[in-house]
């Protein structure tokens, strides 16, 4: 069976409807590029928390789909100084007085690019800064960003661009906030379900939920590496690596007979895990939480720069193996 890309109608808006025999995905562009659905079709699994209706997605737009974070996470107050730069972000988490998902997950993307080779599929959207001039008043450079998309066999490629096409530099960071539904199936319980994470440090955090500063060594390391259950537990922390880990979440639900593999290029050092009932978040940041603010090196904080006329690609795949 050769790939497919269909238009469709989804959440009362234009999406993209794409898969090939293994798998099948929605992608909303207007809706910040969102990959909101992701299925595997021989069981019919939808693995990623997909909404209803709008009115539900436009409740908490966040916990659906794949949101990207532009800048990822919190901004305390809302604003860092960064080479004489001053950045404000809106204050969005209102009980924390901080900026929090940045700027770009719920804002209209184009697609520029859509094509069908065989089984693979790409599919590339374009955000502008210059299409929205008001956002200067929060991130003063001009910049584009493409998401493209890659389904093949059982994996999804995603390779994030950041093109600086202004004349000053730019301080820079990006995360997902993938929602994954868990357990997969709802006759799996949460119990018998793993996940695990590819890092060995944690940051301390504060009343606000930004780092201290302070890392530590994660509590049972070997059994985060090696896979555990999340019943029971809460988490919203920030975990980061330093040794040479493969840079790749799992999560496995015996039941469904289901493995996901969430990998991340060598740009993603931290780890955000996330949960609620029914889901959870295991988040890829290429910086931590309020970087820019973080009276620490650049090299423990993640935080980079973007030269003028520069480009850095960065990519992530999520691939299925059933078990």
């Amino acid at each position: 069976m050769t790939g497919y890309i269909e238009d469709i109608t989804f959440l009362n808006e234009k999406a993209i409807k794409f898969g090939n025999e293994t798998l099948e995905a929605i992608l909303v562009p207007v809706l910040g590029s969102n990959l909101l659905s992701f299925k595997f079709k021989q069981n019919d699994i939808e693995l990623l928390r997909t909404p209803k209706t709008l009115e539900d997605y436009r409740e908490v737009p966040i916990l659906y789909g794949m949101p990207i974070l532009f800048p990822p996470n919190r901004i305390e107050g809302g604003q860092f100084t960064y080479k004489q730069i001053t950045y404000k972000f809106p204050i969005n988490e209102i009980e924390k007085s901080n900026h929090i998902h940045g700027l770009l997950y719920d804002k209209p993307w184009q697609v520029i690019k859509r094509e069908v080779n065989g089984e693979k599929i790409v599919i590339t959207t374009e955000f502008l800064s210059s299409d929205f001039p008001f956002l200067k008043r929060y991130f003063p450079h001009d910049f584009t960003i493409n998401m493209t998309f890659s389904l093949n066999d059982n994996a999804l490629d995603v390779q994030l661009e950041i093109i600086n096409n202004g004349q000053e530099p730019f301080p820079w960071g990006v995360g997902y906030h993938t929602i994954f539904n868990f357990p997969f199936v709802p006759s799996s319980k949460l119990m018998d379900c793993r996940i695990s994470l590819p890092v060995n440090k944690q940051w301390e955090l504060n009343d606000r939920s930004l780092p201290t500063g302070k890392i530590q060594a994660t509590p049972n390391t070997m059994e985060i590496q090696n896979g555990f259950s999340i019943e029971g537990r809460q988490f919203d922390d920030i975990f980061g690596y330093d040794e040479d880990l493969e840079n790749e979440c799992v999560l496995t639900d015996q039941e469904a007979g289901l493995q996901v593999c969430y990998h991340g290029d060598d740009h993603f050092k931290f780890w955000v895990l996330f949960n609620q009932k029914g889901f959870v978040c295991p988040e890829p940041y290429t910086w931590v939480t309020n970087a820019p603010n973080l009276d620490l090196s650049a090299e423990l904080t993640g935080l980079r720069e973007l030269g003028p006329g520069e480009r850095v690609r960065l990519k992530t795949k999520l691939s299925l193996k059933q078990i």
